[in-house]
């Protein structure tokens, strides 16, 4: 049994509730159905016979009666049963994608993941219905045979001439419905991954007028979605073509036999009826295409999302995280993405209550570091160790509250100001949500809302220099050893960064603080540097003793404050899908901007090349680290 059956299995047993009424109606709409003819057959002779029995009749009604209500009572049933299932296999969906966190996105992109999450779990989620119906046709075909065999013999003889023929059809149907329903939806994921790559880059791609040829690369795999498209309905059609074929030659044999049979008198006129709607039931088992088509859908389905399902999880750990003031060691870290080193065995330790500046070129794996140092993102080998203590194999609840992040793009996650200040698994007071907003310099323009701390995150219109800030703020909230700024004030003012500092030096005092540079302002106040260089430490030590390096001030040069890109090269408008770069598999930031606008494309951000995919990945970014 194929693992994406299993997955198939466990999604139709967790409705088993409704599972089983679906089933009872079918078994009363069935039964109902085979007797009907019989009916019909006792009918007919008595009218033929001319005799006052009204029992035959009475029979009549009453079974069209019960077949009406189970088929009425059965659609209900079987559209809160559908409905049900996918719901329930889309949280199983995105429950995994979380735990996952930014692993995923190693493997999968975000329109992948949407397409899978949301069509695949579409058509997986109709799989038990689709086999409950295919088990009833079965079985109603083979009450139909079992009384033709009872009426006579010869009819079933003859009617088993094309048994093998639609065996074989549905097994090929089957086959090429799961090949091509991969197909159709990996040519989804893709169109979906390139829209959202799009629709992050509007305002560039406007800017840059490549409008067109924009289209053109995000419409590019319709051809393949059409391909797939096509191929699934033309092998439905094609196995239709056959059975169309095969079912007249097969009535005709058995009704030509049972009409000799009441020629011959071994069958009254009122069985021969009864043979011919039994024919019908039986008969079901060749037009059940649909289903046959159906069953691939949902296999093909449940194969993508069990890629989902089989990726593995981060290890989760139980051990409690001892007390400490806040020791970070970083022991032979190796990060990989696409058969490429971002981190090569790197090896850093981080004083206790100190604040460490992370420099170095572009992609040189600065913000892959600090996803790395936070938790955020277990590495492919080494290990990271906070107050002695191995994050991997510690209560993931104790390391969330240990280590605290701020994001050169925070997500605005809650309902309220208060709320995204004071996101966290356990409630913050008002007044360290107001304390935090101060030393974040927030508290002024918070003020001004309309509803102050309680002002709805849907009504705010906000700078991405004010976002950073409310971001920052969400960072101090916690009582956290460790806190990490990635490139988390590259939106402010340089002299609104320094008021910001040292508001930060008297709240942080004595937390040991990671933070991901571009300016040489904020290495210059850090205690410690880490220079980065091709996912190595070049060196480390204070930034003044580093800065006799003629190759360490260029990091600072033309360009060297600049953020890192997440793709090895521009993302042009109109290229192909652009390959992650040194951080890019992990979401490292965009360029570092220092004139507080939100960006080239708003909250999506964007190159000055093209579109960026800053929406997608600073959420997924941020997210992540905050499981």
């Amino acid at each position: 049994m194929r693992e994406s059956d299993r997955l198939l299995a466990g999604t139709a047993g967790r409705n088993k509730g409704l599972f089983a009424v679906v089933a009872v109606l079918h078994l009363f709409q069935g039964a109902a159905g085979l007797l009907l003819p019989l009916a019909l057959s006792d009918a007919i002779d008595v009218v033929l016979g001319q005799t006052g029995d009204r029992v035959p009749f009475l029979l009549v009604c009453a079974l069209l009666v019960t077949m009406t209500v189970a088929e009425i009572a059965g659609q209900i049933a079987e559209a809160r049963m559908r409905a049900t299932a996918t719901a329930r296999l889309r949280h199983d969906t995105f429950s995994r994608i979380f735990r996952l966190g930014l692993s995923a996105r190693s493997r999968f992109t975000p329109g992948d993941l949407l397409s899978r999450s949301l069509e695949s779990t579409a058509e997986a989620g109709g799989a038990g219905l689709n086999l409950l119906n295919a088990v009833f046709a079965a079985l109603t075909a083979f009450g139909g045979l079992v009384a033709l065999f009872l009426i006579d013999w010869r009819l079933v003889l003859v009617f088993a001439l094309g048994v093998p023929a639609v065996w074989l059809l549905a097994r090929m149907l089957i086959r090429r419905s799961t090949t091509l329903t991969g197909q159709y939806q990996q040519a989804l994921g893709e169109l979906s991954d390139r829209f959202v790559d799009a629709v992050g880059g509007a305002r560039t791609i406007r800017a840059s007028a490549t409008l067109d040829r924009e289209v053109e690369r995000v419409l590019r795999p319709v051809p393949r979605l059409h391909a797939a498209g096509t191929g699934f309905w033309e092998a439905q059609r094609r196995a239709g073509w056959y059975l169309s074929l095969l079912s007249p030659g097969l009535q005709i044999g058995v009704l030509a036999t049972a009409g000799y049979g009441v020629v011959a008198g071994r069958l009254t006129p009122g069985q021969m009826l009864a043979a011919q709607l039994y024919l019908t039931y039986a008969m079901r088992l060749l037009s059940q295409v649909g289903i046959f088509a159906e069953l691939g859908r949902a296999r093909g389905s449940a194969e993508r999302l069990w890629e989902v399902f089989a990726a593995p999880l981060p290890r989760r750990g139980d051990r409690p995280l001892p007390p400490g003031e806040g020791a970070l060691t970083l022991r032979d870290i190796t990060v990989r993405a696409d058969d490429r080193l971002v981190l090569d065995r790197l090896t850093l330790d981080i004083p206790a209550g100190s604040t460490l500046a992370v420099v170095g070129a572009s992609g040189s794996g600065k913000t892959t570091l600090a996803l790395v140092a936070g938790a955020a993102l277990p590495p492919d080998e080494g290990e990271v160790r906070l107050d002695g203590a191995d994050l991997a194999v510690t209560d993931r609840g104790e390391v969330r509250d240990a280590i605290a992040y701020a994001f050169e793009r925070p997500h605005p996650l809650g309902e309220t100001v208060a709320d995204l200040i004071g996101y966290g698994d356990r409630p913050v007071s008002a007044t360290a949500v107001r304390e935090a907003a101060r030393a974040a310099h927030a508290d002024g323009f918070i003020s001004r809302l309309p509803l102050a701390y309680q002002t709805p995150l849907a009504e705010l219109r906000l700078s991405g220099g004010e976002l950073q800030r409310l971001g920052l703020a969400r960072a101090v909230c916690g009582s956290a050893r460790v806190v990490i700024f990635d490139d988390a004030m590259s939106s402010v003012d340089t002299a609104t960064e320094n008021e910001i500092g040292r508001a930060m030096d008297e709240s942080l005092r004595g937390t040991t603080r990671v933070v991901v540079a571009h300016r040489i302002t904020t290495a210059a106040n850090a205690d410690l540097v880490a220079w980065l260089d091709r996912g190595r430490v070049r060196a480390v030590g204070p930034h003044r003793k580093l800065l006799t390096d003629p190759a360490y001030r260029a990091v600072f040069g033309a360009g060297g404050d600049q953020g890192e890109k997440d793709r090895a090269g521009p993302d042009q408008p109109g290229s192909d899908r652009a390959t992650y770069g040194a951080d890019g598999a992990f979401g490292s930031d965009g360029a570092g901007r220092s004139d507080g606008s939100d960006g080239a494309d708003g909250v999506a951000g964007g190159s000055a090349g093209g579109p960026a995919r800053g929406a997608a990945r600073d959420t997924g970014r941020e997210r992540s680290g905050a499981m």
